[in-house]
C-alpha cells in the first residue's frame, strides 16, 4: 500500500476529499476513510484491520494534521496569478463569498478567480483575461495541480483582505452587528432595528453595486469590472467628506 509522505504528493482534488472526510464524527471510521482516500483504495479493504494497524498507518501521514506550504506558483501552465491589487469589484465580491464559509471546499473556485490566462499587449503590459466566466465552470481545471502549488494563495488573500478592511474600515463599520453584552430583553423598536441591520448586512454587496450603478442595473457589469482599490478610494473620500 502506497501512502504519500507529504502535501507535495497530494493534488487539489485529493485535498478537498480529505478535508470533507473530517466531517465524519466517529474517529475510527474517519481514519479509515482518510487512509483509503490517500492510498486510493476502497475503505472496505481497510475495515477488517485492527485499530493498532490503522494507527500505525496514520503515523506515516501525520502531515495531514498541518497546513500545506504557504508558498505558491505564480505560473501554472497557461494560467498566471493575478495580483490582488489588480482585483476588480466583481472578483473581490466573489472571493468574499467563497471565503465566507469553508474556503478549503472552494479552493478550486478561488484558484479560478486568482489564476487567469494573460498576454502582453503592444505596450509591453501584462493584460489578464476579463472576468466573464463562472468559477463554478472553471474550478475543475485545477483539480490535478498539487495542493502545494496553489494553497499559499489562501493565506496571502487573507492577509490582503485584513489590510484592505483596515484601510477602508470607515466603509465597513456600519455593517457590524453590536454585541448584546448584558443579554437584556429588547424593545420592539430595538428588535426592528436589529432586523433592518441584519437585512442591510445580508444585501450589503448588492446595495453597493446598486449605489454605484446610480440605480441603473443596466450598468451593473460596468461596476463589477471597476478596479477594486480605486473604487474604494473614491467611496472612502465621499464618505469622509460627506459628498
Amino acid at each position: 500500500m502506497h501512502l504519500p509522505k507529504s502535501w507535495n504528493e497530494i493534488d487539489v482534488l485529493q485535498f478537498k476529499e480529505i478535508r470533507e472526510l473530517y466531517s465524519i464524527e466517529e474517529t475510527f471510521a474517519r481514519e479509515i476513510e482518510i487512509v483509503a482516500a490517500l492510498a486510493d483504495i476502497s475503505s472496505d479493504e481497510l475495515e477488517d484491520m485492527d485499530v493498532s494497524e490503522v494507527s500505525e498507518l496514520l503515523r506515516t501521514i501525520t502531515f495531514i494534521n498541518s497546513e500545506p506550504s504557504k508558498n505558491y506558483k505564480h505560473d501554472l501552465d497557461k494560467w498566471k496569478f493575478k495580483p490582488f491589487n489588480r482585483l476588480t469589484v466583481g472578483e473581490f465580491i466573489d472571493l468574499e463569498y467563497f471565503f465566507s464559509s469553508d474556503y478549503t471546499k472552494y479552493i478550486g473556485h478561488i484558484a479560478a478567480i486568482c489564476y487567469r490566462q494573460s498576454f502582453v499587449n503592444k505596450w509591453n503590459e501584462l493584460t489578464f483575461e476579463p472576468y466573464k466566466f463562472s468559477p463554478f465552470d472553471r474550478c475543475h481545471e485545477f483539480d490535478e495541480y498539487k495542493i502545494t502549488e496553489i494553497y499559499g494563495v489562501i493565506p496571502e488573500y487573507l492577509s490582503f483582505r485584513e489590510s484592505f478592511m483596515n484601510t477602508y474600515r470607515n466603509l465597513f463599520e456600519d455593517e457590524q452587528m453590536d454585541e448584546d453584552e448584558d443579554d437584556q430583553p429588547k424593545t420592539s423598536e430595538e428588535v426592528k432595528a436589529d432586523k433592518e441591520k441584519k437585512s442591510a448586512i445580508k444585501w450589503s454587496w448588492e446595495r453597493l453595486i446598486y449605489s454605484l450603478c446610480n440605480e441603473d442595473l443596466t450598468k451593473m457589469n460596468q461596476v463589477t469590472d471597476m478596479l477594486l482599490i480605486p473604487t474604494f478610494n473614491m467611496l472612502g473620500m465621499k464618505k469622509e467628506l460627506n459628498i
